[in-house]
C-alpha cells in the first residue's frame, strides 16, 4: 500500500475504522508511526501522525500538508454498459494505466437490467489508487443511449473491426463497444471507426484494456 485513503484527508485529525484499519494493522503500525493519506480530490499529499490505536479504530493528527500538484489524467474513453461484475474487475487496470474518466453509454446491445454503481467503482479505484500511487480519482458518467452521448460529445470513434488502425489515433473519444458489438443503427451514426490488429473477436473487457494500453504507455 503506498498511502491510505479517506475522503476527509486533509482534516487535523482522523479516526481510522472498518476496513481502511484493517489496512493499517496489516502494515503493524504503532503509536507514533507516520503514514501518508489522500483524499484523491485535491492532489495532495498529508502526513499523520498515529496518536493512539484502540480495538478497532486508530486516531491520526496531521503533521504535514503538501503543495497542490497537478496530475495529468487527461485521457477519457467511452464504453457500453455490459455486466458490472465485470467492469468492476476491469476498473483496476485502467485504473492503473491512467485512464481520467469512463463514459458509460448504454448502447442497443446493452442489456437494461445491469446497473451502474457508480459510488461502488469509486470505492474499487481508490483501493486501486492506494497500491498503485495514483493520486486521483477516476471519473464517470452515465448515458441512457448512444444518441444522447453523441449529442453530448463530438469527434467520436468506434473501436471496431474493419477501422483504421489505433496507430493512427488523434486525439478522438474512443467508443468501445459490448460483447455483441455494435448494432448497424450505432455503426452508421459515426463515421470514424478503428480497430485493432487482431483476427480475434475480443471480449469488451479485453478490447478496452488493449486499447488503452496501446494509446497510454
Amino acid at each position: 500500500m503506498q498511502f491510505l485513503y479517506d475522503k476527509n484527508a486533509g482534516n487535523e485529525r482522523l479516526i481510522v475504522e472498518n476496513e481502511p484499519f484493517l489496512h493499517l494493522k496489516a502494515r503493524r503500525v504503532k503509536v507514533g508511526d507516520r503514514i501518508e493519506v489522500r483524499n484523491l480530490k485535491d492532489s495532495k499529499r498529508y502526513l499523520y501522525e498515529i496518536e493512539s490505536l484502540e480495538r478497532r479504530s486508530a486516531s491520526l493528527s496531521l503533521v504535514f500538508a503538501s503543495l497542490n500538484e497537478k496530475p495529468n489524467y487527461d485521457f477519457k474513453i467511452a464504453w457500453s454498459v455490459i455486466d458490472p461484475k465485470t467492469i468492476e474487475k476491469t476498473l483496476p487496470y485502467l485504473n492503473e494505466l491512467g485512464v481520467g474518466k469512463i463514459i458509460f453509454v448504454y448502447t442497443d446491445f446493452s442489456q437494461a437490467n445491469f446497473k451502474i454503481d457508480i459510488k461502488r467503482f469509486e470505492y474499487i479505484c481508490a483501493l486501486s489508487c492506494e497500491q498503485c500511487g495514483r493520486d486521483a480519482l477516476m471519473e464517470f458518467e452515465i448515458y441512457d443511449s448512444v444518441d444522447d452521448f453523441s449529442l453530448k460529445y463530438d469527434n467520436i470513434a468506434l473501436v471496431n473491426f474493419g477501422g483504421d488502425d489505433i496507430s493512427l489515433y488523434k486525439d478522438e473519444l474512443l467508443f468501445v463497444g459490448p460483447e455483441g458489438g455494435f448494432s448497424q443503427r450505432e455503426i452508421e451514426l459515426f463515421t470514424k471507426k478503428f480497430g485493432l490488429k487482431t483476427k480475434h473477436i475480443l471480449k469488451s473487457q479485453t478490447a478496452i484494456t488493449s486499447v488503452v494500453s496501446k494509446i497510454l504507455l
